[in-house]
């Protein structure tokens, strides 16, 4: 705190606060202000100073008027002193508050310069980046613009190309209808010409005659006409129609060079159609089978369709259906004799073929069964030379010979192709695909086995064939429309279908691809979405698609039927049992 003007007065008029007595001269010699007021102290004597500076103890001393003159004197200059140094202090203080105080202005102008410099450069630096803002916005816009003229000009040339197409889908479609024209106007003319040469008789006496006598084989046999004529589109109704030369023995009897024994079963079965043939053994009904298929007599009105094996959702099957179609129904058969699923799967002849997969220890297998439809028993068959589950199965009528290809041995993928022949009785290896694929499908076109789609690391969507004529597989140049992996073909028509099954998104697929004109074209989707279904031709005029896992990973045990001409797929007779990982195989005795 400092001492003002006020409080200097108060020292003035106030001597008490400062002390009157000294105790020695020393001390007011010694301080600066007697110092410099020593030479004008006065003196008057020795004594008197002796007796102001000496003092005699148990005696008061005595107070001279002078000696206390002299201390008021002296205590007013002291006090006049210590106002002046006060005074010096005091302005010396206020010059040093007076210099911060401009410093400190000073600092403030520097400090509100800087701030409006710095504001200044903030505000330019703002409007530099809202003019950069709005520049980008500007080419941005320019570019969106720009893109949506592309857009534009892509969708219309898109709308374009789109229109030529379909132009030329109708054209082809308008070439092939007239193409289906010429065809049918001359399929009839050659079928008003096959009824007329039906009516031209050649044989009057065969026409006639009631009771016919045939040597087959060197066994003379004697029946009825209507026997013979009991299936009108078979070789012994033709026979007896009179249309043809006949070649006849020395008695006079028809004469036809086959076995005598298996055409005896055959005129009895004429004789009861409604029972079947029941053959000895295993090579008596491969036998009959030949010679029923050479003479045009079947046994059953309509092909035999199978649903063979698989997985129910909580088990392996054994279990075996057949679709019964006059009553619209499927009647349960002889079982397997091992339970699996995931297998390979192949019909030739009257027999079918499974082979591979997995049992209930999910332990891949190399063992085949075969089954006999006329006796209705499986029998083991010569085991695969690599045991595989996931197997595409598939058989070529004219060569006589039914193909396991690639799956997963239980640590690989395979690209391995084996095939069997019922007259080496035994598997043999064959060159492998181009790439290994599990879980893929395939079925025979035009005397190849087409092999498609399926898994190899990643689900596939591409195509390769075999041609046994030149024993190499050949990657077909057109893919499918979608990957298909655990899906089903069949061939109906001499056109190969591709249907359901599951690609790299998880998604489980309801549509069916075609082969036409060299290419893969989408067709009408199935009713329900499947994987790991079975499929087959039947009576190569319809396809039948039947179980399977759903979207929503239930088991099915609806089938479905897609006829060709129609373009469409109708509801079937459903199961007994729901399953996947099965097969269905069709044959017609």
């Amino acid at each position: 705190m400092w001492t003002s003007k006020s409080n200097l007065q108060n020292v003035d008029s106030n001597p008490n606060l400062f002390p009157t007595t000294f105790q020695s001269s020393s001390k007011l010699d010694s301080s600066p202000i007697s110092a410099g007021r020593e030479q004008s102290l006065p003196v008057n004597s020795p004594a008197d100073v002796n007796s102001s500076r000496v003092s005699i103890p148990g005696t008061v001393p005595k107070i001279s008027p002078n000696m206390a003159s002299d201390a008021s004197d002296d205590f007013e200059g002291m006090v006049g002193d210590l106002r002046r140094i006060f005074i010096g202090w005091l302005k010396k203080t206020e010059l040093e508050l007076a210099r911060e105080k401009a410093l400190l202005e000073k600092s403030k102008k520097d400090f509100e310069d800087e701030k409006s410099r710095n504001q200044a450069q903030m505000n330019e630096e703002r409007q530099k980046d809202a003019t950069r803002l709005l520049e980008e916005r500007k080419r941005n816009d320019m570019e969106v613009q720009t893109q949506l003229r592309q857009i534009q000009v892509e969708r219309e040339e898109a709308r374009r190309r789109l229109d030529d197409e379909r132009n030329k889908r109708r054209s082809e479609w308008e070439e092939d209808n007239r193409k289906l024209s010429l065809q049918k106007e001359k399929f009839r003319q050659d079928s008003e010409s096959l009824q007329h040469e039906k009516k031209r008789v050649v044989d009057h006496n065969v026409a006639t005659e009631l009771m016919v006598e045939m040597n087959v084989g060197g066994t003379p046999f004697e029946t009825s006409r209507s026997t013979l004529t009991q299936q009108p589109d078979s070789f012994l109704a033709r026979l007896v129609s009179g249309n043809h030369e006949l070649k006849r023995d020395k008695a006079g009897r028809i004469f036809i060079d086959r076995d005598s024994d298996q055409f005896r079963s055959i005129l009895n079965f004429l004789r009861n159609p409604k029972k079947p043939p029941t053959p000895r053994d295993a090579t008596d009904s491969e036998l009959l089978a030949a010679e029923a298929a050479f003479y045009g007599i079947h046994f059953f009105p309509f092909p035999l369709v199978f649903a063979i094996g698989g997985h129910n959702g909580i088990e392996h099957l054994r279990a075996v259906e057949v679709l019964d179609a006059v009553n619209e129904c499927w009647r349960p058969c002889k079982s397997l004799s091992t339970e699996r699923v995931y297998f390979g799967g192949a019909s030739l002849n009257s027999r079918l073929f499974v082979y591979g997969g997995q049992n209930l220890d999910y332990k891949a297998l190399c063992e085949t069964e075969v089954y006999d439809c006329l006796r209705d028993e499986w029998m083991l068959g010569p085991e695969l030379s690599v045991a595989r589950r996931n197997c595409a199965g598939a058989s070529l009528s004219s060569e006589g010979r039914v193909f396991a290809i690639g799956g997963f041995d239980g640590t690989s993928i395979l690209n391995s192709v084996e095939a069997y022949d019922p007259r080496m009785k035994n598997w043999m290896d064959i060159p492998p695909m181009s790439v290994p694929r599990s879980s893929a499908s395939a079925c025979e076109l035009d005397g190849k086995i087409f092999v498609l789609g399926g898994s190899s690391g990643s689900r596939l969507n591409t195509v390769e064939y075999y041609e046994p004529r030149a024993n190499k597989w050949t990657t077909w140049d057109m893919s499918m429309n979608e990957c298909r992996s655990a899906g089903s073909t069949a061939t109906v028509l001499n056109r190969l279908y591709a249907v359901g099954g599951t690609d790299n998104n998880q998604i489980i697929h309801p549509s069916t691809e075609m082969i036409e004109d060299g290419r893969f074209v989408f067709r009408a989707p199935c009713q329900a979405a499947r994987m790991d279904c079975g499929a087959c031709g039947v009576a190569d005029r319809t396809v039948l698609v039947g179980g399977g896992q759903g979207n929503g990973g239930e088991v099915l045990n609806q089938a479905e039927m897609y006829y060709p001409e129609l373009n469409q797929w109708q509801a079937a007779p459903a199961m007994i049992v729901p399953r996947y990982g099965h097969v269905h195989l069709s044959v017609s005795l």
